[in-house]
């Protein structure tokens, strides 16, 4: 008995981008529609977000949308799924609650085997969501488009 599974790729970025950024991110997404990965993506409606979104719609790529509220601000994919991630299921470590949209990173992070992030240089969330991917050891790519050098 043959056992199918599925990678998720959650394709993460800064709101903040170059023409060289969304490229990339369309690109990351045909490559994982080629390999019929489902991707996890959040729903903000700029950057590498949105262009993940759109090239999904234009390729009916698979995809899971994540989000905060009752519908997904970048409009989601009709083929798609949309899943409002809510608050209480992160912590820190006293006991009080995450914000939404770092409650939303984790809960991508946790949900897929593969996390591509498309850096800036300078989105703290970006990053963020890059250290919590690593730290659960997950197969995790960040991808840094800053001029500067970073240690």
């Amino acid at each position: 008995m043959h056992v199918q599974t599925t990678t998720h790729l959650m394709i993460a970025g800064s709101r903040y981008t170059t023409r060289e950024m969304l490229d990339y991110a369309r690109r990351a997404v045909q490559r994982a529609h080629q390999l019929g990965w489902t991707i996890i993506v959040g729903d903000n409606p700029k950057g590498i977000d949105m262009a993940v979104v759109q090239e999904c719609r234009r390729l009916k790529a698979k995809v899971i949308i994540a989000g905060i509220a009752n519908f997904p601000r970048n409009y989601g994919c009709k083929h798609g799924s949309y899943i409002k991630v809510t608050r209480d299921l992160y912590r820190v470590s006293g006991g009080d609650l995450l914000g939404g949209y770092t409650a939303r990173d984790r809960w991508m992070v946790d949900n897929c085997q593969r996390a591509l992030f498309i850096w800036n240089g300078d989105s703290p969330g970006t990053e963020a969501g890059y250290r919590y991917a690593v730290q659960r050891r997950k197969t995790a790519h960040l991808v840094n488009f800053s001029r500067e050098v970073v240690p």
